[in-house]
């Protein structure tokens, strides 16, 4: 070891008494020496999750419920984009926003038969927002449909609604707030603290009942759930790689793939 390599290690002879701790990373809120720049948006982190490692220009992605394209966006990487949507694509203004990319292919559909999609051709799918207002029979029939047109190996995320992982978000909403992670613990503060606590108590969602009904109202949510999801895409034919990717405090999304 040269004198320069020794120096160096040397240097950390008198810091971090106890060892260095950065913060708790299993503690979706955990303080850390960044401050307000250690916490991201639920997206973000849900791209960086599910998308970033697996679009590219050999992608050939499936996109369900894109609405106005947002996450659409983040797929254009890939070769090819197709998606399908309840409503027309003039409604959802999906090609102005998009900037109208010639590797988009937008489908309204009016049933769950997927049969404008080509057979073993997508190695991608990517659902956020669009199934969780989907009955769960409804789900199931995407699931089986779809399965045929997906290539081998395709890396599949679905976020569906679950009333139990909301319902516990939602009953402890003042614990998961990044507002109460990022106030300052000075005494001073605390006034701002109290108003705080009394705006949040004024804004808290109210839970949903749970009820397995699947009477359609409009933009109701349809309670998929985690476990039955999971199990539900077993049967089918799918690998659950994993039930719960865990990106989004509030909903579940859900990785699978074609074997």
């Amino acid at each position: 070891m040269t004198k320069t390599f020794k120096d160096e290690l040397d240097s950390f002879k008198n810091l971090w008494e106890g060892g260095f701790y950065e913060g708790d990373p299993l503690d979706p809120l955990s303080k850390s020496g960044y401050g307000p720049l250690g916490y991201i948006s639920t997206l973000y982190a849900t791209y960086l999750r599910c998308i970033k490692p697996y679009v590219n220009r050999d992608s050939i992605s499936l996109e369900l419920g894109p609405g106005r394209g947002a996450w659409t966006k983040a797929l254009l990487p890939s070769r090819e984009v197709y998606v399908l949507d309840a409503l027309p694509e003039e409604h959802n203004g999906f090609f102005k926003y998009l900037g109208y990319p010639n590797n988009a292919k937008y489908f309204q559909v009016t049933d769950f038969t997927c049969s404008m999609l080509p057979d073993s051709y997508f190695n991608y799918m990517f659902s956020y927002g669009c199934l969780c207002h989907v009955s769960f029979e409804g789900i199931r029939e995407y699931a089986v449909n779809i399965y045929p047109k997906l290539t081998r190996g395709s890396n599949c995320f679905w976020m569906v609604a679950d009333y139990d992982k909301y319902n516990n978000a939602i009953e402890h909403q003042n614990d998961l707030s990044v507002w109460r992670a990022v106030m300052p613990s000075s005494a001073k503060y605390f006034l701002a603290k109290m108003l705080f606590a009394y705006f949040m108590k004024r804004k808290r969602p109210r839970s949903v009942p749970v009820d397995e009904n699947d009477e359609p109202r409009p933009g109701r949510w349809y309670h998929a759930g985690i476990e039955r999801t999971s199990s539900m895409l077993m049967d089918v034919g799918y690998h659950v790689v994993d039930s719960d990717v865990g990106t989004c405090l509030r909903d579940p999304i859900i990785h699978f793939v074609k074997d």
